[in-house]
């Protein structure tokens, strides 16, 4: 089960939004007092026990990290509470990279409940769209670290 489960999570992170939009993430920071925000897949970068995430510089989540967050990701019939610890925060100009070790990962369901969060692309021209998706594509190479030197302007 456990094998099964870290296929479909690393399926679904890896999944960049696209035009329709795309899946929504929680990152929850440990700090005093914690902080919360609302990331894409694109924000968010998994491999092995490395975790990854992107977020404007002045965000809350940089200032209130602690030393620990966890991410809560939806998946079909699931949602999975990925923790990691040892938490760091850089800010790389508007860009501030938030990295640490996964700790572990367990299912969080509430029968009969389903947790759904998604992104969907609201009127706007076909440009505006894929500008942004231009900046998540920037944003999850940068975090993988294929795309040396300073991350993508938002």
């Amino acid at each position: 089960m456990r094998s099964g489960l870290v296929q479909r999570l690393s399926a679904a992170v890896s999944e960049l939004p696209d035009a329709s939009g795309g899946l929504a993430i929680v990152m929850a920071t440990a700090g005093t007092p914690p902080a919360i925000a609302v990331l894409s897949t694109g924000d968010v970068f998994l491999s092995g026990s490395q975790a990854r995430v992107g977020v404007h510089g002045t965000s809350s989540v940089v200032r209130r990290l602690g030393d620990s967050f966890s991410l809560l990701i939806p998946l079909d019939d699931v949602a999975v509470r990925v923790e990691v610890v040892d938490a760091t925060a850089e800010v790389h100009g508007d860009l501030a990279l938030i990295a640490g070790t996964v700790s572990g990962f367990r299912p969080t369901a509430e029968p009969p409940w389903v947790m759904t969060m998604r992104f969907h692309a609201q009127d706007g021209d076909a440009a505006e769209i894929g500008a942004h998706l231009a900046y998540w594509t920037g944003v999850r190479s940068w975090l993988a670290g294929d795309s040396p030197g300073p991350p993508p302007l938002p």
